[in-house]
């Protein structure tokens, strides 16, 4: 790495691969698949709304320790089920779930501005890591289906580690497997605020806030509201 180029950890979901339109697509493919119509799901846009409430409280959940990775995938397509008042079987839930985790990491969108953003900090020589909160299997698939393995020298999750963002354990066990020093200048991208932006700043990194709309946090190092103003940052090694 040039001298000055200071090593840089992303988030992946919501930050770099698109989330939102990648699993609205496969819930799609989903609701088409196994004819949700016909048990009740009669609006796909009611359908999207009420799983995506529902999964949002599922891993919010997971990340503050309250509910496990199993529990997690059996429940939050039983949730949605029932708070629509679908009709549908248990059983259904299972391989909606079982189609959600098989096809949605495979799909492609990244945010606006991605590729372009990490073939000039690559060639400016930056170091570049991912650190997620994600699982393991499905987050390793996004990253070689979507292109952006190249990129990265290496992806560590909080199923890999151990421990989930924001504890400070995160940050610490990745850059220790990355092969930094405790003292290293070190610069975190991610659009949580608390998971990606405040964890890191708690360890002594700078956290870059993507935060394409919503109430600034005044805290973060710096804010971005497209990836392309990442270039513009001063991500050189403090002196």
């Amino acid at each position: 790495m040039p001298m000055g180029m200071v090593p840089l950890f992303f988030d992946l979901d919501h930050t770099l691969w698109d989330f939102v339109s990648n699993s609205r697509k496969t819930l799609r493919e989903g609701y088409e698949a196994f004819i949700l119509r016909d048990v009740g799901v009669t609006d796909f846009s009611e359908w999207v709304r009420v799983f995506e409430r529902t999964n949002d409280w599922c891993w919010e959940e997971y990340r503050q320790g309250r509910m496990d990775k199993t529990t997690l995938r059996s429940a939050r397509f039983e949730m949605a089920l029932q708070t629509i008042g679908s009709t549908a079987p248990s059983e259904l839930a299972k391989e909606l779930d079982i189609h959600y985790i098989q096809y949605s990491p495979q799909q492609t969108g990244l945010i606006d501005g991605t590729l372009p953003l990490l073939e000039e900090l690559q060639r400016r020589g930056h170091q570049m890591w991912i650190l997620t909160n994600g699982f393991e299997e499905v987050q390793r698939i996004k990253l070689q289906c979507c292109g952006l393995s190249p990129f990265f020298e290496a992806m560590y999750t909080s199923e890999e580690l151990g421990v989930k963002k924001p504890h400070p354990d995160a940050f610490h066990k990745a850059a220790a497997a990355a092969g930094l020093s405790e003292s290293e200048d070190v610069v975190m991208i991610g659009d949580s605020w608390q998971s990606d932006v405040e964890g890191a700043q708690n360890v002594g990194w700078r956290g870059v806030h993507y935060n394409p709309e919503g109430e600034l946090k005044l805290a973060a190092w710096r804010t971005v509201r497209n990836l392309h103003e990442i270039l513009d940052l001063p991500l050189n090694s403090r002196p």
